[in-house]
């Protein structure tokens, strides 16, 4: 029997306990603690350790164990190499024969965890009828600046109908950083997961691409593998995704199955909508993997999601799609998610008169048009923000993340 690993965490909000990892254990030792009150299996122990060999036992209760234990504890199958069920043939993912392990069944991500009664939560017994909306952090690292702190808390703020999960890929939460702390504290509509990439995406259209291409070759990997997974997650679960340097200013669901245009020429992937396996994301996908090229900025993101409205909607010029010559997806304008250009960025930061500070309507770009800011973090993340400036951010940053901005250092 191969062992294999539920690398699903969660962070719960509001409930006071520390984080906690729902996993399937494989292994005896990992659950001895466990099989100690059970007798029969006490008795089984017994029995068979006077055998010259050791007897592993499949257990499949579950087991509730602090994060830093799972990951020590736990063996998963390699997605890789181990041999599909569905093959006459044994043969791994890329075709290859030589396999010897057999997948199992992936685990999959509830995007709800609140339902499930095994998960400790203060709103275990509440009903949820909430969407859903989506931050995925692929750097490896488990954890989030003040800055996209700000951009998760501004969702949630003006989405309360939302449920906001950040996905942390391939990382492990670090539950003692304040913003994380601030955030859950504070928003019962937030959750942070973590989640293994080989798991989350096995059996998907993107699993060969991730596991038998050279995607990891050239500089924009991380970004490529983002560009990829938020294809992904709107297409099996449905709804937003947004990236980690957006500042919502106003709610976003009254807009559905939508990109947002950046000017005349392009359209962005940076914050999305679509309902669960709308056919606009899985051609969308399936583009990903036909043209995709590891060494082209833009290729797979912005310029991917041109190329699709193109066949989709049979229209270049993006400003003339819509609901009625592009029936069940949208371009939204620039000035809701771009109201600032990438040419532009140093609006963001150009400091204010004080008398001129007091009125959202100083700011000339920040019209109701807007629904969120896109901050061009790969542009700005190196200049410092002084939390004492009276610049456009400042302004967005205390209006619309004033919990994360309050605990902000002078300089973040």
């Amino acid at each position: 029997m191969n062992p294999s690993k539920n690398k699903t965490s969660y962070l719960i909000s509001n409930d006071g306990y520390p984080g906690i990892i729902k996993c399937r254990i494989h292994y005896l030792k990992c659950c001895q603690s466990i099989l100690g009150r059970y007798l029969l299996v006490k008795f089984f122990i017994v029995i068979t350790s006077a055998f010259p060999f050791i007897i592993f036992i499949q257990w499949n209760n579950n087991c509730y164990l602090p994060t830093n234990m799972c990951d020590t504890l736990m063996t998963k199958v390699d997605r890789a190499t181990c041999c599909l069920q569905h093959s006459n043939q044994p043969e791994d993912i890329c075709g290859r024969f030589n396999c010897t392990v057999p997948c199992t069944e992936p685990e999959t991500f509830n995007p709800h965890p609140q339902n499930d009664p095994t998960l400790l939560t203060r709103h275990a017994n509440q009903e949820d009828n909430k969407g859903n909306a989506f931050f995925i952090e692929t750097t490896g690292n488990g954890a989030l600046n003040y800055r996209q702190a700000c951009a998760v808390e501004s969702l949630a703020l003006h989405n309360p109908n939302l449920k906001v999960h950040v996905l942390f890929m391939d990382a492990t939460i670090n539950q003692s950083l304040v913003t994380l702390q601030t955030l859950v504290e504070n928003y019962a509509n937030i959750q942070f997961v973590s989640l293994d990439v080989g798991e989350y995406i096995a059996g998907t259209l993107i699993d060969h691409w991730y596991h038998c291409t050279d995607w990891r070759r050239g500089s924009y990997h991380v970004n490529n593998l983002s560009n990829a997974l938020r294809l992904l997650t709107v297409y099996k679960y449905g709804g937003y995704y947004f990236d980690l340097d957006i500042i919502s200013v106003r709610p976003v669901t009254y807009y559905r199955n939508f990109v947002a245009a950046v000017d005349r020429e392009i359209v962005n992937n940076n914050a999305i909508h679509a309902d669960q396996k709308h056919p606009f994301i899985e051609m969308a996908i399936k583009d990903f993997i036909t043209n995709f090229s590891p060494d082209l900025w833009g290729n797979n993101g912005p310029d991917l999601m041109f190329r699709v409205l193109q066949k989709w909607c049979n229209d270049v010029n993006t400003e003339a799609i819509n609901y009625v010559t592009c029936p069940g997806f949208n371009v939204l304008p620039a000035s809701s998610f771009h109201p600032v250009t990438h040419f532009e960025v140093e609006k963001l930061f150009v400091q204010r008169m004080a008398n001129e500070t007091d009125k959202e309507k100083s700011i000339s770009w920040l019209t109701k048009k807007v629904v969120g800011v896109h901050v061009w973090n790969r542009m700005s993340k190196d200049a410092p923000i002084y939390k004492n400036a009276t610049h456009a951010y400042n302004r967005m940053a205390r209006d619309h993340c004033p919990h994360i901005f309050s605990i902000a250092p002078e300089i973040f």
